[in-house]
């Protein structure tokens, strides 16, 4: 399982994106798509970040991991897909 680089918890079964992890020192901003290639549009389920859509101004306001991770942080770190609550 991948790493989620929004909540850190290991629950994706395929790399968020392309080139991931991202180059040491890169510093990129959405959408992530310009600096790490092909996003799997994979959701997370314990966040619900969709790799793809959430960071891309295409189709919704572009977010960054830590913005989304802030706002789902102070709504209480809910679970977006409960059938895969282990924590």
């Amino acid at each position: 399982m991948d790493k989620c680089p929004v909540c850190c918890t290991s629950f994706l079964t395929v790399q968020p994106y392309e080139m991931w992890p991202p180059p040491a020192g890169l510093p990129i901003r959405p959408p992530y798509r310009d600096y790490l290639g092909q996003p799997s549009y994979e959701v997370c389920p314990r966040c619900g970040f969709e790799f793809g859509n959430d960071d891309d101004p295409g189709t919704a306001p572009p977010v960054s991991f830590y913005q989304y991770r802030a706002e789902w942080e102070a709504k209480g770190r809910p679970w977006f897909d409960k059938s895969v609550m282990q924590e």
